[in-house]
């Protein structure tokens, strides 16, 4: 009862805040902000998605009003570009996949430690938000997901016998193993120069407003939406350079950045522990082929976002 208490309460004051800067937005025109394609977004969009960001991560609140507007701005833009690549290949009203749909929309609530979907309608309420229009956003990822997995599906390469090599070297099935909880900020640089200054930049902003704030702020990664959470992980379900990494971390420090094929990935240790248990063969190699086979496709999946970006107009008003 206390623990519901205590939700409830939460919600409140989500809400009051969230009150007083939609009476503040009331007080002003709808008013166009950019111009993408024949796509526009206005400030109350923007301010919806700025609801809808502080939702998944709280801890957007503690930067000020001004970034956290352009942060969703920029959330926008992105959703805008993607949906109107979609659109040029799918019916988007005739989505059918509605069983993925729903599992995934049970995983999104369950990370934000909501246990049922009532529970989650509630706290949406307090953000001016509606599960249709959590279940949207969710239906255009896993079409893109489609999308991308359609065009680079031939190109994703897996080298089995090299995973299953690693883990007899390293012993990764051993009963003993590290277990990570980690959050991550993935960016982009094209010169050192540039990478230099980011990376200060990204840093100066950790200390300033915490590693979840700033990934909402900088990282492209689609994590960005929960402040980078990334959660558990063993250490066998890692690559080699990203285990060696970890290692030289404590709980609460941040990984050096690390080169991950045309981006850079910064880590944060939430939690580090040893855990004991005894895994087959097959069961960490199924893994470790997944967690490669998503690396690569999210690489892939930026890749072809700034492709398509390249032929989109962007217009600021």
């Amino acid at each position: 009862m206390n623990k519901l208490k205590k939700k409830l309460a939460f919600y409140l004051i989500i809400s009051i805040i969230l009150l007083i800067q939609n009476i503040s937005y009331a007080s002003t025109k709808i008013k166009i902000v950019n111009k993408i394609n024949n796509e526009i977004i206005t400030n109350f969009d923007i301010q919806k998605e700025y609801n809808y960001l502080i939702a998944l991560n709280n801890e957007l609140q503690k930067i000020p009003l001004s970034e956290g507007l352009n942060i969703a701005k920029d959330s926008l833009i992105r959703e805008k570009i993607k949906t109107s690549e979609l659109k040029k290949i799918y019916e988007l009203e005739n989505f059918n996949r509605y069983d993925y749909l729903n599992n995934i929309f049970q995983n999104f609530y369950k990370k934000l430690n909501i246990s049922s979907e009532k529970e989650f309608e509630n706290y949406l309420k307090s953000f001016d938000l509606s599960v249709e229009e959590v279940k949207q956003k969710i239906k255009l990822e896993i079409l893109w997901n489609q999308l991308i997995g359609l065009k680079y599906k031939d190109q994703i390469n897996i080298d089995e016998e090299n995973l299953k090599k690693k883990i007899s070297q390293n012993n990764l099935n051993f009963k003993k193993s590290i277990e990570y909880d980690l959050s991550e900020i993935v960016f982009q640089a094209k010169t050192q120069e540039e990478l230099t200054a980011k990376i200060n930049e990204i840093k100066s902003n950790i200390e300033l407003i915490g590693f979840s704030s700033a990934a909402n702020k900088y990282s492209i990664s689609e994590s960005a939406k929960f402040g980078g959470k990334i959660g558990k992980l063993l250490e066998s379900q890692l690559s080699t350079k990203i285990r060696d990494e970890l290692k030289k971390l404590e709980i609460n420090q941040v990984s050096k950045p690390l080169n991950i094929g045309g981006s850079f990935l910064l880590l944060f240790v939430n939690d580090k522990k040893e855990i004991k248990l005894e895994q087959d063969k097959d069961k960490v190699l199924k893994k470790m082929i997944e967690s490669e086979r998503t690396r690569q496709f999210d690489q892939f999946s930026q890749v072809y976002f700034n492709k398509i970006k390249l032929n989109v107009q962007i217009e600021s008003y």
